[in-house]
């Protein structure tokens, strides 16, 4: 559907006619031909960039006085983008400016565009660090923009709701709201209050992805940083390392015979609170960030990986403050290690490779090579209480559907066991069941579709929580019954603050009638 042109010149006036385009050339680079393993044929029917506030909230109020449908993001990773025709892209790349770092009071302002590396960076220099997605560092550094935003720092840094502090958000309608502290004394120290708060109204348990308006500025909590301002840097892609090992810093890897054997050492070190960074990665996911050069020497390293691990296993990543701080947590580490069976993997504890691992896990540049290989994920987190176990058994049950699929052919046996994290010292997991899709199966979406089907007939029938993978009107109509209807309530919040339906929303909720 081609725009009104009356519509097309009013975003012309709002831009400059240098920052909005039609032309296919221009709509069919965003396009993303294929999701979920189901084609999806509509384009954008125009491409904007705007670079401030104003800008988007011009843009939005347009939409809904024309009917057309809008769709915000910024590096743009994900699976957010629209599905449907009538609907023009709000690209933020140009709003890619650091506000703020506040060093005394501990945080950050940025733009959506400001990728994690990015802030990290300049983070660094002043003593100080930030949680990064999971996803990698060239995501966003704005939390909401990053989906849950969890990752390897998440064991100490959190993820996305705990690091949010003030917010401005252009919402559906085209309304700016600025709330937390930046409502009442245009500062950013604090996400809530005074009064009722609205941060689980913009955000919830699974971000709106782009389906409830355009969050343009916002503020995250800073953390200390015991390292160098700056790694100097030495090899070659992807196997990046630093010149040398900052003092107080180590990586391990253990392996444990039983999955109940690493859960307790796991809350163990979370109790003690001595792991910066803890990842229950496989031997698969370790091996993946040592190779660089092709696939088959990393079938090697993996091989040499797996033959030395007797089960389910973690990295753990400890940065201290002294030399005593150090010596204390290394201490504490290996007493629980011994309480628990653990067995190290002594590949990861040579220097070259220990280095690199540093490298890779505080700047979440290794997560292309873990998931590359990867065709076929199922991810999920849940939350409440010391919630690391419940992940940990939900993850089990649905590796049971991967052994299945294994048996018939339909995945290949890559022998890698499921991957756990640790969020907040055990407080809260994430999990994703890693798998191989063989060349055989001739429609690997039905196969992917079929995979996220049973593990969420798992999820609910063994009442393990709504995940956080879940999006769309037909999985929050599958979850919200059996979790207090929170369905209901999510379509009244989209109808609120979205009463146009302008903000394009396959992958959040719609406000459908009920």
């Amino acid at each position: 559907m081609a725009l009104k042109r009356d519509f097309y010149r009013a975003l012309e006036d709002i831009l400059g006619p240098q920052y909005v385009s039609d032309a296919p050339v221009i709509t069919e680079t965003y396009a993303n031909p294929v999701r979920h393993g189901i084609a999806v044929t509509p384009r954008f029917e125009a491409i904007t960039l705007p670079d401030s506030t104003k800008q988007v909230q011009a843009i939005v109020k347009l939409c809904n006085k024309h009917e057309v449908q809008y769709k915000a993001s910024s590096t743009g990773w994900l699976y957010s983008d629209a599905a449907r025709p009538n609907c023009i892209k709000i690209d933020l790349r140009r709003m890619n400016r650091i506000l703020e770092i506040n060093e005394k009071s501990m945080y950050a302002v940025v733009e959506p565009y400001v990728i994690g590396a990015q802030l990290q960076a300049e983070c660094m220099k002043r003593g100080l660090n930030c949680n990064l997605t999971g996803a990698g560092s060239n995501c966003s550094a704005l939390p909401l923009a990053a989906h849950v935003n969890l990752g390897h720092l998440s064991q100490t840094g959190s993820y996305g709701e705990r690091n949010q502090l003030a917010l401005e958000w252009v919402t559906g309608d085209g309304e700016i709201v600025r709330f937390g502290s930046l409502g009442t004394n245009d500062e950013w120290f604090c996400g809530d209050g005074p009064g009722p708060s609205l941060r689980g109204i913009i955000r919830g348990n699974t971000m709106p992805l782009g389906g409830l308006g355009v969050y343009t500025k916002a503020a995250q909590k800073l953390y200390d940083w015991p390292g160098p301002a700056t790694f100097p840097m030495e090899g070659i892609s992807p196997k990046y390392k630093p010149a040398y090992i900052p003092p107080g810093f180590l990586v391990r890897y253990f392996s444990f015979k039983m999955l109940d054997a690493m859960i307790d050492a796991v809350l163990k070190i979370g109790e003690a609170e001595i792991a910066t960074e803890l990842m229950c990665f496989n031997a698969a996911m370790m091996a993946s960030n040592l190779a660089t050069k092709n696939v088959e020497e990393e079938r090697e390293i993996y091989k040499k990986f797996s033959d030395s691990v007797q089960g389910p296993g973690f990295m753990v990543l400890i940065a201290a403050n002294s030399t005593g701080d150090f010596e204390y947590k290394k201490k504490v580490l290996q007493a629980i290690i011994d309480e628990t069976g653990g067995q190290p993997l002594k590949e990861v504890e040579d220097p070259e490779n220990q280095g690199g691992y540093i490298w890779r896990y505080f700047r979440e540049t290794g997560s292309i090579k873990e998931t590359g290989r990867v065709l076929a994920p199922q991810a999920g987190m849940v939350g409440g209480g010391d919630s690391f176990p419940l992940m940990s058994y939900f993850i089990r049950s649905c590796s049971k559907v991967k052994a299945r699929l294994i048996a018939d052919g339909s995945l290949y046996d890559d022998g890698a066991s499921p991957f756990i994290q640790s969020i907040e010292h055990g407080h809260t997991g994430h999990g994703e069941i890693l798998a191989r899709v063989s060349l055989r199966v001739k429609d690997p979406g039905k196969l992917q579709r079929a995979i996220n089907a049973a593990s969420n007939e798992i999820s609910i029938k063994e009442h393990f929580g709504v995940p956080q993978h879940i999006w769309s009107d037909a999985l929050h109509d599958m979850y919200g019954p059996h979790a207090c209807n929170y369905h209901l309530w999510l379509r009244k919040i989209k109808k609120t603050f979205d009463p146009n339906g302008a903000s394009e929303s396959s992958t959040y909720i719609t406000a459908k009638d009920e």
